[in-house]
């Protein structure tokens, strides 16, 4: 193992916080793991982690030396990239983390695509909706349609997509087809929490350009995006989704649009990934694709 490899081992160690968990990120036996960090060890003639039963935690060393072979390793794959300009030369493994229906239905039908253009790249994709620690799981970017709070990850916003508010038919023939914000008394909402219990359930809106929140009933919750477009289909309540989510079921009648003088404000997508001085070039690529996609298929409208 060259010292490259040595150096993108220990970042892994570090960033992950013990040995089994960096080396199933790394695809690598733990032992070669241990062994590769103490050789490093040995050859730099400093202790470089603190080791115990359950956690390796970096020395003062051992953090100073993580900052600079962050920056080496960059910079070789930046070196190397220069060189690398066809497409054909762009390759390694590649880990993104998605919301499960942007996978489903934008993403991987459209993969073939991106293997024609960039054969000699790797994808591993997670289809969660949950919140995930880029670094520690090995997560080379995340995709994420949400408005985002502060971080120190680096976000590369695509564009604004369109939001609607939905119904099944059956629902409504029940209960009826709202007309303003005030009819949403007599109705519930299929309620979305990354963490349960929710806190309050309401609709959101916009009323001569004002953004409005309703309270409303909700007698289910759910933590992800198929579980809530369900609940939607299976007349649960009302749901607020992207408009391109919904836009075959609405076509083919199965949920209808109430309210759409009041359509909820567009909702950003964005790509984020850890701060580096240097850009892997098979990321970039990704990131380029994913925002091609997105727009040809029109999911977004592009950012004010």
């Amino acid at each position: 193992m060259d010292r490259i490899q040595q150096m993108q081992v220990f970042i892994q160690v570090v960033d992950s916080g013990n040995f089994t968990r960096a080396a199933e990120v790394l695809g690598l036996p733990r032992s070669t793991v241990s062994s590769t960090v103490q050789a490093l060890e040995d050859r730099l003639g400093v202790q470089l982690l603190q080791r115990t039963t359950r956690v390796v935690r970096p020395t003062q060393e051992g953090l100073q030396f993580a900052d600079a072979a962050r920056d080496l390793v960059d910079a070789f794959g930046q070196a190397e990239g220069q060189f690398r300009l066809r497409p054909d030369d762009i390759s390694g493994r590649l880990r993104i983390d998605m919301p499960s229906r942007i996978a489903r239905r934008l993403v991987i039908p459209h993969l073939q695509d991106f293997r024609a253009r960039y054969p000699a790249v790797t994808l591993e994709i997670s289809a969660t909706d949950r919140m995930i620690d880029l670094v520690s799981e090995g997560i080379d970017a995340v995709v994420r349609l949400a408005v985002l709070e502060d971080s120190e990850l680096i976000c590369r916003k695509i564009g604004d997509v369109p939001m609607l508010t939905c119904a099944g038919a059956e629902y409504l023939a029940e209960f009826g087809v709202p007309q303003t914000p005030a009819d949403l008394a007599k109705h519930h909402l299929v309620n979305y929490a990354l963490r349960m219990p929710a806190l309050s359930s309401g609709w959101d809106g916009l009323k001569d350009g004002r953004e409005i929140t309703v309270a409303m009933q909700s007698h289910l919750c759910v933590d992800n995006a198929e579980s809530y477009v369900a609940g939607g289909l299976h007349g649960h309540g009302l749901i607020q989704v992207p408009a391109y989510d919904v836009a075959d079921d609405i076509a083919a009648g199965r949920l209808v649009e109430v309210l759409p003088e009041f359509r909820p404000s567009p909702v950003p997508i964005s790509i984020l990934y850890a701060r580096r001085r240097h850009l892997a070039p098979r990321l970039r690529a990704f990131m380029d694709w994913l925002e091609e996609v997105l727009r040809r298929e029109g999911v977004v409208k592009p950012s004010q």
